[in-house]
């Protein structure tokens, strides 16, 4: 095991260019990883290149399988991690590899565009798995998924779920092969929890994107669909205009984890967890 002293250390001026700079992960195809639960429920499955901790012997790195092992200072590990305040493990790994065309069944995509912020992205995909959609697809458009702070938000998504990238033209095409309808989240689209909203048979590639982002024009082809109106579920009224229902008042976080449960616990409870596996229900 090697001490890792000064912050100008190379390899640790390597660890902090994989954490910063995209093209160098690319090139690399490794990533950094950092705290110390995420670090241990990744070992469950993947072998580390590189694991730093702040002591020696640390119990917390006990069992954990790894290449290289390193002791660095505070200052390394927090320059690393890219937090101010940090004192768990940090490891990096192989890149996964994308899965899309794997896909053998896939009813429910979550595609993102124009996703900025590594933390709001991250809690997406985290949520796509917590509420079981199959596969992710990133239009151009977003920050990289491998970003520290989007991995740390997503405690390791992208290492669980299918993924793909391309573009809206390579999307309505992937959506046309296998039969799903391309959705997107708009604040004029039809309440998903209306009597009026006819859930596609195939299932759906919901778009979502930063309510901030740059102004743009959802494919003609793609339904409009919006998070479910409280009021009607509630047994009340809104007693004034204020008290009305604005969908556009939610940020992309807090209506994607509204949309995505919504869409698979009510309309697709059938459908498997895993698009590489058919679903139970026959197509239309």
């Amino acid at each position: 095991m090697r001490r890792i002293l000064r912050l100008q250390d190379p390899l640790v001026q390597e660890f902090c260019k994989l954490a910063t700079k995209k093209d160098f992960r690319s090139s690399k195809k490794r990533c950094v990883v950092a705290g110390t639960k995420l670090v241990q429920d990744l070992s469950k499955r993947h072998h580390f290149h590189d694991l730093l901790t702040a002591i020696p012997d640390d119990p917390a790195a006990e069992g954990l399988h790894a290449t290289n092992r390193y002791i660095a200072d505070a200052r390394s590990l927090r320059r690393i991690a890219r937090l101010t305040s940090f004192e768990g493990l940090v490891a990096t790994l192989d890149l996964p590899r994308p899965r899309f065309e794997d896909l053998v069944d896939p009813r429910l995509v979550l595609c993102l565009d124009y996703i900025e912020d590594p933390g709001i992205l991250g809690t997406l995909l985290r949520t796509a798995v917590a509420f079981q959609w199959q596969a992710v697809y990133f239009l151009p458009h977003c920050v990289d998924p491998f970003h520290p702070r989007c991995v740390r938000a997503s405690q390791g998504a992208l290492f669980e779920i299918p993924f793909g990238r391309g573009s809206m033209e390579d999307l309505q095409k992937m959506c046309r092969r296998k039969r799903i309808t391309l959705c997107v989240s708009h604040a004029s689209g039809i309440d998903i929890g209306s009597a009026a909203y006819d859930p596609p048979p195939n299932g759906v590639a919901l778009i979502l994107r930063e309510e901030y982002a740059t102004p743009w024009g959802p494919p003609q082809a793609a339904m409009k669909i919006r998070v479910p109106d409280p009021w009607p579920h509630s047994g009340r009224q809104p007693q004034d205009a204020d008290d009305k229902f604005n969908p556009s008042s939610l940020d992309v976080a807090v209506a994607g984890g509204i949309l995505m449960h919504h869409i698979k616990h009510f309309h697709y409870p059938q459908i498997a967890r895993s698009p590489l596996l058919a679903s139970p229900t026959d197509r239309a």
